[in-house]
């Protein structure tokens, strides 16, 4: 038995060496730039531009999250068949469009000839006030262009090939590289995004968020040393417990800012502030800035 407690005794101590010296040898995120100025308050970030208000991921909702006074708009990236970054979030345009088709099949002006405001209802279906307005898929070097200030979060839809350059291209072209989040649940896309844009924030993808789960349900949080500065997670997925107050103050304590979608009622959104969530990604950015008590730039000119 003392043997076997010796036998036993060598790895475990072995392990705890290793814990002990990855723990010091860690290292948390830094903030990232795009947020800087704006870490001391919970953040509201329009999902595609307000969906639940507006026809998403257009230059009208992108405008009008702006001038209600959001924090950040959120916005999805796909390629045309032409080869511009195009601001949709479906790989196909029916849903919320008056076309069909894949997007990597159309040209740039075959996408930008439709009406993106065309299926938008409030009502289920009764009234589409949009349709007809000139709204239309932009370019994001149109968002860019029209949106220099404010902070974006940038989600890859799609793994093509050196999208990444492309992308991280543009930013620079647009002296905005400070002024962005990227993300996207293709791992392969944000590793390749990271080493030819180091200088752009970005989030965890899907293996991260796997891998901070688990060292959290392990107490072994200390350990991660974060290729990324944010955390943009769900509350739960597939019935899964996700974001918990628990990883949610581990993951903070791991220098990262912690965002969660997406939140749209307010009663949520509460208790999710109250959990410690930094962000909140929400269809109705209205119904958010109400709840923190902020006057929205709209309600000023309605007044």
């Amino acid at each position: 038995m003392l043997k076997l407690a010796r036998f036993l005794l060598i790895p475990l101590c072995l392990l705890a060496c290793i814990g002990v010296a990855i723990a010091l040898s860690s290292s948390p995120a830094s903030t990232p730039e795009a947020l800087n100025g704006l870490t001391d308050r919970p953040l509201v970030i329009a999902h595609r531009g307000g969906r639940g208000l507006w026809p998403e991921n257009t230059q009208f909702a992108f405008q009008r999250a702006s001038d209600l006074g959001v924090d950040v708009l959120e916005m999805d990236i796909h390629r045309s068949r032409d080869g511009h970054l195009v601001v949709i979030h479906d790989r196909r345009v029916d849903r919320t469009t008056d076309g069909q088709g894949r997007i990597r099949d159309l040209d740039l002006s075959q996408l930008q000839a439709l009406d993106a405001g065309y299926r938008w209802t409030a009502d289920g279906g009764q009234s589409f006030p949009y349709r007809g307005q000139g709204i239309r898929i932009p370019t994001l070097d149109e968002v860019l262009k029209a949106h220099p200030r404010q902070t974006k979060v940038i989600e890859i839809k799609v793994p093509d090939a050196d999208l990444e350059t492309q992308l991280c291209q543009q930013l620079q072209a647009q002296g905005q590289t400070q002024r962005v989040i990227v993300g996207s649940f293709y791992e392969r896309s944000l590793q390749r995004f990271r080493e030819v844009c180091p200088q752009v924030a970005t989030s965890a993808g899907p293996s991260s968020v796997k891998l901070l789960v688990v060292l959290n349900w392990l107490g072994l949080s200390d350990l991660l040393s974060p290729s990324y500065e944010a955390l943009q997670v769900p509350e739960e997925h597939d019935g899964l417990p996700i974001a918990s107050a628990d990883l949610i103050a581990n993951a903070r304590e791991r220098g990262l800012h912690v965002q969660l979608w997406t939140i749209n009622e307010q009663a949520d959104m509460q208790r999710l502030l109250a959990m410690g969530a930094q962000g909140l990604i929400t269809d109705y950015p209205d119904r958010a800035l109400q709840l923190l008590g902020r006057q929205t730039a709209l309600a000023r000119q309605d007044d």
